[in-house]
């Protein structure tokens, strides 16, 4: 029977071979040509035959057609960098079109990648975040060489307000096996990052750049590239690793597999699931011998978190009201989620306690938590004012107990609403510099890090690390690495601005590249300099908080002995603002100066 099964399955190979042999594609992947001893193709036309091709005007780049793009009483040609340094890559592409004219727009400096999908249409993965579409995805270098062509098991849409308030869509690429895209350590799955909220583009990359310098986990630089989707140019992306625990990603002992490896089905949500209150596990008949780790965690805030829970497996709540999703293992054990959700109770019960100890168990904060990667991930988040810093997209880790064993901040994600950007679709922001939030100024705020700020040893963690190694670099990061990316990503940025230019008009005012770009360098200064006083210079501050509704507004810092600020004018739909009082209803007095925390609220009419 099993030589029966083997000739069936080589009769169906080489009948597959044949088939892509016809088609004229190649599945020979061209990332390495050291391993499989075969050089890659010169130009882009030995392995685009076969090609679709777009409705209305396109033009043959390599040999790969790219629609192009009516905007106004133009045609506009999105190239890719390629053609820059050799334009016969376009040599087709005329001066007009039916008497309108043709605008050539070039990039410059980064590859562009062309991803076609088997139904020639992008319409369903844009409006469909669970839709996923078999694809062929390729690689085509700066200076015009194929460095990857190779088949996606899919592609989809992916992400929460980044999916559902733009256009431009960020997406999830996989591959069957493990790749090594665009430089980066190999793996099957990927982020393609629109950065559609951010008007430089830049913001994800430079806090990863600091993340990278403070050594958080799944820190490594990205890659920014020109999309092209069934040959229409879709922008501006950045290529980052999808937050996994995996050996090239998060490495740390994989729970998951393990648990697979000792159970009948390797999809383990087919056992069914438990739900309580408090949690949701899989009834999973088998556990390994060592259940302490590895876990990665995602906190969430509530209204998301339950819109999210019936489209995810595992996941548990802290009795602070903590929301945590499992992303490994997804589908947890009872006696995992038992496990994981208990010694995270823990290390809350210790965070929020005033001396730092778990009660119920005796063990300081210390014991259960790894405090340099916390007062890290802190730093981060707050040095870059991250709108999300310690609410969404804050994932943490758990080793097994025979490695560290501790719980960690990280892996870092989601930085695109960060250093003063104020997109329009979410409302009131402030883009001030000069605030101190303790990642407590958000409704949705964790409680935990505020907490963890208040401990002496904790606080001097957080001072000495930005003394050592956070405020030189962010002298570096404004004047040096912020204009080199602009830089290598400037034509690129421009095209991508004239593609969605309805949404930088929404979200930025209609500024500038370059406005946005100088208002970046000049936050980032203006960020040092005022942090340089609060944990250098050690001056003290106290904290006004304004709240609207009983609901948290803003939040203004203002060091010790100086005078209320300006206080900013809501703008509500639904009432008429009037002005600030105090707790006890007075008005507050901007002359005097402030000796102590305040909270004001909005009279409404």
């Amino acid at each position: 029977m099993m030589k029966r099964t083997r000739n069936l399955r080589f009769i169906f190979i080489l009948f597959a071979a044949l088939i892509l042999l016809l088609l004229g594609n190649s599945l020979v992947r061209y990332d390495d040509a050291r391993k499989i001893n075969v050089p890659p193709p010169t130009s882009f036309q030995e392995y685009a035959a076969g090609r679709m091709r777009q409705d209305g005007p396109v033009v043959n780049v390599a040999g790969h057609p790219v629609a192009l793009w009516r905007q106004g009483g133009s045609y506009y040609a999105f190239l890719p960098a390629a053609c820059r340094s050799d334009m016969t890559l376009a040599d087709d592409l005329p001066e007009e079109i039916d008497g309108i004219p043709v605008v050539r727009l070039c990039s410059a400096h980064l590859p562009a990648v062309f991803i076609d999908t088997t139904s020639e249409t992008f319409e369903t993965i844009d409006h469909d975040k669970e839709y996923r579409e078999p694809a062929t995805l390729t690689v085509l270098t700066a200076d015009g060489e194929v460095s990857l062509y190779q088949p996606l098991e899919y592609i989809k849409s992916r992400g929460n307000k980044s999916y559902l308030e733009f256009d431009k869509k960020p997406y999830q690429i996989k591959f069957a096996d493990a790749v090594p895209l665009l430089g980066m350590e190999e793996g099957k799955t990927w982020i393609l990052l629109a950065n559609a909220a951010d008007p430089t583009l830049l913001r994800n990359a430079l806090a990863r750049d600091l993340a990278q310098h403070l050594g958080l986990a799944q820190s490594d630089d990205g890659v920014f590239i020109d999309l092209y989707l069934n040959g229409s140019y879709a922008g501006n992306y950045y290529v980052t690793e999808k937050v996994e625990v995996k050996e090239n990603r998060l490495d740390i002992t994989d729970l998951e597999t393990a648990t697979r490896n000792v159970n009948t089905h390797q999809d383990l949500s087919v056992y069914g699931f438990v739900q309580t209150e408090t949690g949701k596990a899989a009834d999973i008949p088998n556990d390994p011998t060592d259940i302490t780790g590895g876990y990665l965690i995602e906190r969430d805030f509530e209204d998301r978190f339950l819109r999210e829970v019936q489209d995810n497996d595992s996941y548990f709540l802290t009795a602070a009201g903590e929301c945590f999703i499992l992303r490994s293992p997804s589908c947890a054990s009872e006696k995992q989620l038992a496990y994981i959700s208990d010694y995270v109770q823990s290390a809350e019960n210790a965070i929020l306690s005033p001396d730092g100890v778990d009660l119920s168990t005796g063990r300081r904060y210390t014991e259960l938590i790894d405090a340099d990667s916390f007062a890290r991930k802190y730093l981060l988040e707050e040095v870059t004012a991250n709108y999300d810093g310690g609410v969404a997209s804050s994932f943490f880790y758990k080793d097994s107990d025979a490695a560290d064993g501790r719980l960690c901040a990280g892996p870092v994600w989601d930085y695109d609403v960060s250093f003063g950007n104020t997109p329009a679709y979410l409302g009131y922001l402030s883009d001030r510099p000069d605030t101190l939030t303790r990642l407590a100024a958000h409704q949705d705020a964790s409680s935990w890090f505020s907490a963890l700020y208040e401990k002496p040893d904790f606080h001097a963690l957080v001072t000495d690390c930005y003394a050592r190694e956070i405020s030189s670099y962010l002298t570096r990061l404004a004047k040096q690495t912020l204009p080199e990316l602009a830089e290598t990503t400037a034509a690129s940025a421009q095209m991508d601005r004239l593609r969605w230019q309805e949404q930088y008009r929404k979200n930025d005012g209609g500024k500038s590249l370059e406005e946005s770009l100088a208002f970046l360098s000049d936050y980032i200064i203006a960020r040092k300099d005022f942090l340089d006083q609060v944990w250098i210079d050690e001056r003290p501050t106290h904290q006004i908080s304004l709240y609207v509704n009983e609901v948290l507004y803003d939040v203004f810092t203002v060091f010790q002995g100086e005078t209320l600020p300006k206080l900013p004018t809501p703008v509500l739909s639904y009432a008429d603002f009037e002005g600030w009082v105090t707790e006890d209803g007075s008005v507050p007095d901007f002359s005097a100066p402030v000796r102590q925390d305040m909270s004001f609220h909005a009279v409404l009419k």
